[in-house]
């Protein structure tokens, strides 16, 4: 999102506070609709976003002690959600190295570090791979 937020003016320290992983997902094939100010997009997007989070967790909490429901079998949801994330920026990227580098790393360190450990190696591994790659993907990104 660095180029996105390059030049946001105002907007730029909300924009980079407000960062999450579904506004990231919104915005980060770098579309905003025609004849709009790309960065005002980009700041509803992300404070539409924190509002549904801080709604959603006020209402939680005042309703959840009132609303007691099992919550057996929800737990897919958020593989769901990062599937899901994942098949569209796939189908809609022409350059698909950040997401092999992601998938690699993190089998490679689930097999080597197991289910309870794998998570960090697994990131410091993409983000160093992803840095040593980082010429060749602006390079790509260049001659679109």
């Amino acid at each position: 999102m660095i180029r996105h937020y390059k030049n946001a003016g105002r907007y730029k320290p909300y924009l980079i506070f407000a960062l999450t992983d579904e506004t990231y997902s919104l915005l980060s094939d770098g579309k905003t609709p025609e004849g709009g100010d790309p960065d005002l997009y980009r700041f509803l997007v992300s404070a539409f976003n924190q509002s549904y989070w801080v709604c959603g967790c006020v209402l939680g909490n005042w309703l959840g002690p009132i609303l007691p429901f099992s919550t057996k079998g929800i737990e897919f949801s958020m593989t769901a959600l990062f599937v899901a994330s994942f098949v569209e920026q796939w189908l809609t990227s022409a350059d698909h190295i950040p997401a092999l580098v992601g998938l690699g790393c993190t089998l490679l360190c689930l097999l080597l570090f197991g289910a309870q450990n794998f998570l960090i190696p697994a990131m410091l591994l993409i983000t160093l791979l992803l840095l040593l790659f980082q010429k060749r993907l602006k390079a790509e990104e260049v001659r679109r």
